[in-house]
């Protein structure tokens, strides 16, 4: 199945805001996210990476990310790792409430803000991404997929069967 103008277009621009996001990331003090950021990679890998090169690891990822989605590259394995991204972007949640949630019930703060517009990043990836499709008679991989997980989740197909 030809990828349509629409799935070139938002696979374009989730490659240009994951490049720009994370060229940021590679002068210091230039990015908003970087002390969230360095905080949660500090959380997550108990301190045992150093601020300092979790950031730049980080900024690769993200670039390298923006890379593969703006060129068309490992399209699939980059909706992948930039799902496992988004799932750590929520961590803040958990580890820093009171950099996220304000006083008032259900208000947020300006990083909680940054945090819950990636729920918008989430949808996209969900709808870029294309379950590998296998053969039954020969068990090799079926380069043209009919049925995207969206497509099939909105037309009622079987999630569970085998494909």
């Amino acid at each position: 199945m030809r990828k349509s103008i629409k799935e070139n277009l938002l696979t374009i621009s989730m490659g240009l805001v994951y490049f720009w996001f994370g060229a940021l990331k590679f002068v210091p003090n230039l990015s908003p996210a970087e002390d969230l950021a360095k905080s949660t990679i500090h959380q997550l890998t108990f301190g045992l990476i150093p601020d300092g090169v979790s950031i730049i690891l980080l900024a690769f990822w993200e670039v390298g990310l923006g890379f593969l989605f703006v060129f068309g590259f490992f399209r699939r394995q980059a909706v992948i790792m930039a799902l496992v991204h988004m799932v750590c972007t929520f961590t803040p949640l958990f580890f820093f409430p009171g950099d996220v949630f304000g006083e008032a019930p259900l208000s947020l703060t300006f990083v909680g803000q940054y945090i819950m517009k990636n729920l918008i990043i989430i949808a996209a990836l969900v709808s870029l991404y294309e379950r590998k499709r296998v053969s039954e008679k020969s068990g090799e991989p079926i380069k043209n997929q009919k049925y995207s997980l969206p497509n099939r989740m909105l037309i009622g197909k079987n999630l569970f069967k085998k494909v």
